[in-house]
């Protein structure tokens, strides 16, 4: 698709848009404990599309807010690429930090996957951005490149350049009257105190008035608020989600958004029932969840800490393999 141009409907009408956002699916190549879930990513993701079964075959569309794969294997790709393709719903994804943009372009796309950077759909545009860009660097042939540290580096949402010139192009030239903008870093002040003011994100909403809303992923649960005057809507994850308002861990879960005629937007959060969700609510909160939760420490702290003093002050290993 040329982005300069304005896409073409994904669906015919001027009725009001159905979307399922799912986020942050974190996809193994080879499944490996976490510690404290003792489920593997593919069964949230499987609790999640059987309870959503019924909205996603009445959805125009299902959008995925990033963080596909745990690390970005190829793999990781593969096997979650198989389980969107069979949706009846297309299915529209965008990267997350956690994502490696080489494999996830060559391994995910397929006829009912797409990776298109915006959709047409009656009277709305889907604008899909990757917020990457303090993960990514620039190369002499004037393409970006993963950094190796761009799970930590790319906490907070920006634009390359690049980005920011294919979605003005897009927002210039697109007839639809209203656009939703999905990306996977929310940005909300207390998160992502680098994109308020004058940042590349900030300058792009300002200047769209076309810009209704946004949807993110990344923080893992059921969150809201403002930026630039527009609503913000955060999706839980398919794997597990955390309960920010009581600092607790939560199951899968999910975001249906209702988009009207005239740019109103209605979105509700779900949360899966049964044994996994049971499981996580009866979990303890691991403590370096409780202390990011509660203003101890911060992400980039956690983060600077090698595996050993992650563990000695811990008392367990990181949950996470690191690259």
């Amino acid at each position: 698709m040329n982005p300069h141009t304005d896409p073409t409907p994904a669906a015919p009408g001027t009725g009001a848009v159905g979307i399922v956002q799912i986020s942050d699916l974190h996809f193994q190549d080879t499944p490996v404990p976490r510690r404290f879930v003792t489920h593997e990513p593919g069964d949230g993701l499987a609790a999640v599309l059987a309870e959503a079964a019924r909205a996603i075959g009445e959805a125009t569309l299902v959008v995925a807010t990033g963080d596909l794969a745990d690390t970005g294997e190829a793999g990781a790709y593969e096997r979650m690429g198989e389980v969107l393709d069979a949706l009846p719903a297309p299915v529209y994804c965008l990267a997350g930090n956690h994502d490696r943009q080489d494999a996830l372009q060559a391994c995910l796309p397929r006829p009912n996957v797409h990776l298109e950077p915006a959709v047409r759909v009656g009277n709305w545009l889907m604008l899909f951005l990757d917020s990457n860009a303090h993960g990514r660097e620039a190369v002499a042939d004037g393409t970006y490149r993963d950094r190796d540290d761009r799970v930590h580096a790319a906490a907070q949402p920006g634009l390359t350049p690049v980005e920011e010139e294919r979605a003005r192009a897009i927002l210039t030239t697109t007839g639809a009257d209203h656009v939703f903008v999905w990306l996977h870093q929310p940005p909300l002040p207390r998160t992502a105190p680098d994109a308020q003011g004058d940042s590349e994100l900030a300058l792009l909403v300002r200047d769209f008035p076309k810009i209704r809303a946004i949807g993110a992923g990344h923080l893992h649960g059921d969150l809201s608020g403002e930026f630039e005057g527009r609503p913000v809507y955060v999706c839980p994850s398919t794997f597990y989600s955390i309960d920010h308002a009581n600092h607790g861990l939560d199951g899968p879960g999910y975001r249906t958004y209702t988009l009207y005629p005239d740019g109103r937007v209605d979105s509700e959060v779900r949360t899966v029932s049964g044994g996994i969700t049971d499981a996580m609510r009866a979990a303890p909160l691991p403590g370096f969840l409780a202390d990011l939760l509660a203003g101890r420490t911060t992400g980039e702290e956690l983060q600077a800490l090698g595996d050993a003093e992650f563990e000695e002050r811990y008392g367990e290993p990181r949950p996470m393999r690191r690259h």
